[in-house]
């Protein structure tokens, strides 16, 4: 056994559910990383196609495949991190692409400053067929960033572009298995409030934007769900943000969602759900709302 199949330094954790069709893409890309000294850890939440089958085509030993009923994302990550032999953990989609350096420049920065837990990156998006979009996630703020990443503004950071240390889960706790949205924004918050994070500009992700995925296929309900309960998380846990930090970034977050909605025909009931709320929390969003309802000729 070659010692980077023994003791890998990192865990790559890729949780899919019926993404037969781009999990090939997923995994090629993790295994033609120049940084070697990994394990990739599969776990399939329940798929029903043929996903299992081409995970099994490929035969690198640091793959390690796990089945689990279908449980959620959340726990499937969890799941996988219980078992992480890696000193560090990266995550991947299994729609999405690492380019070939992106475990290497973020081991390397982490090995070489002890007092950072996690660094995130840029990332490129791509469509269904891997034609690069006009969209790009950039990383620009380090340090104490509470106030950029807990509300998704002004800085989004995508999963797939993070590596962070194990044992900061000994500290803050696994992915919150209640929640099957925002889940990593809020892991994200929660390293945040105790931790130094380091912002890499480089591209090191490609971000697949499909069918599946796009804001018009989801559940306009489930998103308002998901909002209420990451909100009430942070009303009870970060009151040592202030009041006005909190109040101001929720306004901005449900105003972020109406805003959306507002592109999906047949969602202006919901765009106009999430904007009351959002104008409970901070008025001044109204301005921005209705400039955006004013361009999209809704008024």
């Amino acid at each position: 056994m070659r010692a980077d199949q023994a003791h890998p330094e990192i865990t790559v954790v890729l949780p899919t559910y019926n993404r037969s069709e781009f999990i090939g893409d997923a995994i090629r890309s993790v295994l033609a990383q120049t940084y070697t000294k990994f394990e990739l850890i599969i776990v399939d939440d329940g798929s029903g196609d043929d996903t299992e089958s081409i995970v099994k085509t490929f035969s690198d030993p640091r793959i390690i495949y796990c089945y689990q009923p279908n449980s959620g994302r959340s726990i499937a990550r969890n799941n996988a991190i219980a078992i992480a032999r890696g000193k560090y953990i990266a995550f991947i989609d299994s729609d999405d692409m690492y380019l070939p350096r992106k475990l290497e420049i973020q081991y390397r920065l982490l090995e070489r400053t002890p007092s950072t837990d996690m660094v995130y990156t840029s990332a490129k998006c791509i469509n269904r067929d891997g034609s690069y979009l006009s969209q790009n996630y950039r990383a620009t703020i380090s340090g104490a960033i509470y106030t950029s990443i807990a509300f998704f503004r002004p800085v989004t950071i995508i999963l797939p572009t993070v590596m962070l240390r194990k044992s900061i889960f000994n500290q803050i706790g696994n992915f919150d298995q209640n929640m099957n949205r925002f889940e990593d924004t809020d892991m994200w918050r929660r390293v945040s409030k105790v931790s130094h994070i380091v912002a890499l500009p480089e591209f090191t992700c490609l971000i697949r934007t499909h069918e599946q995925n796009s804001l018009a296929t989801q559940d306009p309900r489930s998103i308002l769900e998901a909002l209420r309960y990451y909100s009430n998380k942070i009303l009870s846990e970060d009151r040592d943000a202030g009041a006005l930090v909190i109040r101001m970034g929720l306004g901005r977050l449900y105003c972020y969602y109406a805003t959306a909605f507002l592109t999906v025909s047949g969602w202006h009931g919901y765009s106009k759900e999430a904007f009351n709320v959002g104008f409970q929390f901070w008025p001044p969003i109204a301005i921005k709302y209705y400039l955006t309802k004013l361009k999209h000729s809704l008024i």
